[in-house]
């Protein structure tokens, strides 16, 4: 006759579930802090001052890119302003030097103009 029931674990065998931790357990606790050299400890000190130095010169080197950044932009918008300036004054001394402008003033002021003593002369 088959039968489906699970075979019966009898209890009695103790559990191992980690053979160094049974190891570890036995020995007790036997470790020992070790101290720091002389040497290691001016090695941590020194290397903590690099490292803070370093921290320090690139923020501080970050500033300055930022603040140089900040006025080059200032110095590029006068430009554009100066150079807009420029343009529209072009426009004002081209009008101005138009043959209707100059016409206009010789008949504010009562000169005349004889077109035959004038000459353009372009560069």
């Amino acid at each position: 006759m088959v039968s489906n029931t699970a075979k019966r674990i009898s209890r009695d065998q103790p559990r191992t579930t980690d053979p160094g931790a049974q190891a570890r357990q036995q020995l007790g606790p036997a470790v020992k802090t070790v101290t720091w050299s002389n040497f290691e400890r001016g090695l941590v000190a020194v290397c903590s001052i690099v490292t803070l130095c370093l921290t320090i010169s690139l923020l501080s080197t970050k500033n300055t890119i930022n603040t140089r950044q900040h006025q080059l932009q200032d110095l590029q918008t006068k430009i554009y302003q100066a150079k807009n300036d420029n343009a529209s004054h072009r426009q004002a001394i081209a009008e101005m030097t138009s043959q209707s402008q100059l016409r206009s003033a010789a008949k504010k002021y009562g000169l005349v103009d004889h077109n035959s003593n004038v000459r353009n002369v372009n560069k």
